[in-house]
């Protein structure tokens, strides 16, 4: 028996319905990313950002096109998901301002939509590039739209209104979206494209280097370094890696050398203590709340009303950590719905990783570049999340419905509702 792998339909899909759904799915990429009400407040005034994601979920709940109603529900990381609503919930009773509780809950359910339509409608390899192009042109708007990052690096700037405003949580976005560049540009026929694809690839590079992001850094290390091992021809891998060292080098200022080289005196850098500070607080929060935490969006009111230091003068804190804020603000539960969510994926990507590599006839390639691709933007937002708060961004409720979607696909059930990777393990080799 001869086993092929082949993503379920590359074709243009043509039901103007399904066609309509995932337009207006890209379009919530558009309007959550880029934000162009900040530029265009009419935007605003009409709830665009509001009404659209809610319509397209409500279209996909209702059509029949797309993967089955099923899909999202047989998805592993859903019931990771519905433990964290769980946890919302019970926060409405034991939160001490429900207010701040409703409004964290209110945008997490509008990234459970988008969730659910990705695994619905995101069926076929083009349909993935398509989301993927769309994240990355998002980045590249706004750089466009702040050229300063990239024109004038030895200064830090603000990026404007969107939740990517500030130059780290730019940075750490432009590590899950570097991948999908790359991908893009490995994946596609046209040479224009590729050539196209790469350009962004090291323009986000230079983004990073802009903000001066110490945790992004470390974050595309990681990712570099991931890919190397990954790849088949490492030698090559390791000169590529070497020309963007070389490039960094050459285009980084004085400044971005001066904070990267203030990792090592943690002890006495005061960007360094205030998340030493912080981290250590979410560990009292946690001990203290165990099972609840202290409530959503409530760190940093609680900081400064019961657990900042005697003497403390500085500003009320924040987390600064994807998982010390889940630990402080939600308690062990919370932090293990993260830790669930992500190490779970890293294993099931994998998996099918490695049957793709290991069957007999080989795997495609383009599948597996692709999981390579969604992993190595999983450990961009696991390594840059280690610095930054923003675990309520949209980024890993997006991922994990690419994820599953890419797993659908890269088993060639690109229409299915089972665990790819499951089913990757269990096929039959010739």
């Amino acid at each position: 028996m001869t086993i092929r792998y082949k993503a379920q339909s590359d074709r243009e899909d043509l039901r103007p319905v399904s066609g309509i759904l995932f337009s207006g799915l890209l379009l919530v990429f558009w309007l959550e990313y880029a934000r162009p009400g900040t530029y265009f407040p009419i935007l605003d005034t009409l709830k665009l950002s509001l009404i659209v994601p809610v319509a397209v979920f409500a279209l996909t709940l209702l059509s029949s096109d797309g993967r089955p109603h099923s899909a999202p529900l047989k998805a592993p990381d859903t019931k990771w998901w519905l433990l964290l609503v769980c946890l919302f919930l019970v926060q409405f009773v034991t939160a001490p301002v429900r207010l701040y509780v409703y409004e964290t809950l209110r945008g997490v359910v509008g990234y459970l939509l988008v969730y659910y339509v990705i695994i619905r409608q995101v069926e076929s390899l083009r349909r993935l590039k398509a989301v993927m192009g769309t994240l990355v042109l998002v980045h590249v708007l706004v750089i466009l739209l702040y050229p300063d990052v990239v024109l004038n690096p030895d200064t830090r700037h603000y990026l404007g209104g969107t939740f990517l405003g500030d130059g780290n949580d730019f940075a750490w976005s432009a590590c899950i979206a570097m991948p999908f560049a790359l991908f893009l540009a490995y994946s596609s026929d046209s040479t224009f494209r590729k050539v196209a694809f790469y350009g962004i690839f090291v323009l986000l590079i230079l983004a990073v280097i802009g903000t001066q992001s110490r945790g992004a850094s470390l974050a595309i290390g990681v990712a570099m370094l991931y890919l190397v091992m990954k790849s088949r021809r490492k030698a090559l891998a390791l000169a590529v890696v070497g020309m963007l060292v070389a490039l960094v080098l050459l285009f980084a200022p004085d400044a971005y050398f001066d904070r990267m080289s203030s990792i090592k005196d943690y002890e006495t850098e005061g960007s360094a203590q205030g998340r030493i500070l912080a981290w250590k607080t979410a560990t009292n929060m946690a001990l203290d709340h165990p099972l609840t935490g202290v409530g959503a969006g409530h760190f940093g009111v609680m900081f400064g009303f019961k657990y900042k230091p005697a003497g403390y003068i500085g500003p009320y804190l924040n987390a600064h950590s994807i998982y010390f804020i889940m630990l402080g603000e939600f308690g062990f539960p919370g932090i293990l719905v993260l830790l669930g969510v992500i190490v779970g994926n890293v294993v099931r990507n994998e998996r099918v990783i490695r049957n793709l590599r290991s069957s007999r006839p080989p795997g495609d390639a383009t599948n597996l570049s692709l999981m390579v691709a969604m992993q190595t933007a999983l450990l961009g937002y696991a390594v840059g999340g280690m610095f930054l708060s923003g675990v309520f961004y949209p980024h890993l409720f997006v991922l994990t419905g690419l994820m599953q979607s890419a797993r659908l696909i890269a088993a060639g059930d690109g229409a299915g509702s089972r665990d790819a990777s499951a089913k990757v393990a269990t096929i039959p080799r010739t």
